[in-house]
């Protein structure tokens, strides 16, 4: 299996999904008791949120790229982010490790293409949801037209991934606040484009398809993995 880097901690509770995700793969593909031959580079979650609220990105592209050169030394040959927000540092770590990256984004395009899906639901943190990296680098790669939720349901979703699911709290009255903001919206696909939002929603709780992109992206390292051994 080919030795890929992973860049966690933002937060410890998505990272912890891709690592049981990955270890699963491996264990179907390969049998027996195989294990994913990666190495994770686990981020200051404490750090990163500073600099995430206080919106200094150079500062948390920083840090990001310190972790993608860190694995690089260790012998990573390409690199995955367990992270949606994260990804804003993807072209920085890309350029300064010279790494493939394996994007979370290019696997969620295909496989919304792949359904045809043309108006998802972007939800994420309030940063993914309305800021300037996720949609337009979603839309370089895609051509349907992704929804933006109002501020109020951007500050909804917000308070549940940072009041909650970071915090490893799962609670039944949140996913039923989650399926009624996804009700109100006039689209054929939500996009969990929070690694974290795959721990209260998942395709089947919504009446348009789910896309997490924690899961879908899991599948795109373990192909990167498993690719080594062809």
């Amino acid at each position: 299996m080919s030795l890929v880097g992973l860049i966690g901690g933002v937060s410890p509770e998505a990272t912890k999904i891709y690592f049981d995700l990955l270890n699963a793969h491996a264990r179907a593909r390969f049998g027996g008791q195989h294990s994913a031959r990666c190495i994770f580079f686990m981020l200051d979650y404490g750090v990163m949120i500073g600099h995430y609220h206080d919106e200094a990105w150079d500062a948390f592209r920083s840090e990001v790229v310190k972790g993608a050169n860190a694995l690089k030394a260790a012998g990573a040959k390409a690199i995955a982010i367990t992270s949606g927000t994260t990804h804003v540092a993807a072209e920085a770590v890309a350029k300064e490790t010279g790494l493939p990256v394996i994007h979370m984004l290019d696997s969620l395009t295909e496989a919304m293409q792949a359904k045809g899906v043309a108006r998802p639901l972007l939800l994420g943190t309030p940063w993914v949801m309305s800021g300037d990296f996720f949609r337009p680098a979603l839309l370089q790669r895609y051509d349907g037209d992704p929804v933006v939720p109002s501020q109020t349901d951007r500050d909804i979703i917000g308070r549940i991934i940072f009041d909650e699911l970071v915090n490893g709290v799962v609670k039944d009255s949140s996913r039923k606040e989650m399926q009624a903001l996804v009700a109100r919206y006039d689209v054929d696909g939500v996009i969990l484009g929070c690694t974290e939002l795959c721990m209260i929603l998942e395709d089947g709780d919504c009446d348009v398809p789910v896309f997490s992109t924690t899961h879908i992206h899991a599948d795109a390292i373990n192909d990167w993995i498993g690719d080594g051994l062809a």
